[in-house]
């Protein structure tokens, strides 16, 4: 009796960039000069377009969340034979850490895909970096800084300036030996 095996192939199926609008989710849109005066842009309600307009302004990168049918119509939405190629996008404000916020849907018109970034991640935005003057060379203590953190008690109860350098010179420690090996060993033979 034989047995006879069968096989069955797996496929995976997966939607290129231009197969869905010319973007991928996870991409940073960059919006083109002129998106306000779109036509796509000006369809958006006024509360899509204000909170939009405060998305740019933060500074923040801004990413693709999920790409849909502009008209919600097949059933089976991941199918790519249901899917048509008028796409919508939906788009968040990137705060870092895998989280997004502000979700909101625009058209595909008004900006396109940042693509100067791959295989590399967005720059950070200027909004996360700090305003200080840090300097990070090293510069040389002042010798004689009066400060309480510079000040040690040594067992007296007084507070003297600790030496805030290292010696240049072995410095000596009094000690007495009492029960040196050395001493120990001479009685063992």
């Amino acid at each position: 009796m034989s047995k006879k095996r069968s096989f069955i192939q797996l496929t995976e199926s997966y939607m290129r960039r231009h197969q869905r609008g010319g973007f991928l989710v996870g991409d940073v849109i960059v919006f083109d000069k002129g998106y306000k005066s779109k036509s796509g842009f000006k369809e958006l309600s006024q509360n899509t377009r204000d909170e939009l307009q405060s998305m740019i302004d933060s500074g923040l990168n801004i990413r693709v969340i999920n790409i849909k049918d502009a008209n919600p119509g097949p059933r089976y939405p991941g199918n790519s034979d249901t899917t048509s190629g008028e796409v919508v996008l939906d788009v968040a404000v990137d705060e870092g850490g895998g989280r997004y916020g502000s979700p909101i849907t625009i058209p595909v018109d008004i900006g396109t895909p940042n693509e100067d970034l791959y295989p590399n991640l967005p720059p950070i935005p200027d909004a996360w970096r700090r305003k200080d003057k840090v300097n990070i060379k090293p510069q040389e203590l002042e010798e004689d800084q009066e400060s309480l953190t510079n000040k040690t008690d040594r067992g007296d109860g007084k507070l003297k300036q600790t030496e805030i350098k290292n010696p240049v010179k072995n410095t000596k420690i009094p000690s007495k030996a009492a029960n040196s090996t050395a001493n120990y060993m001479k009685g063992i033979k």
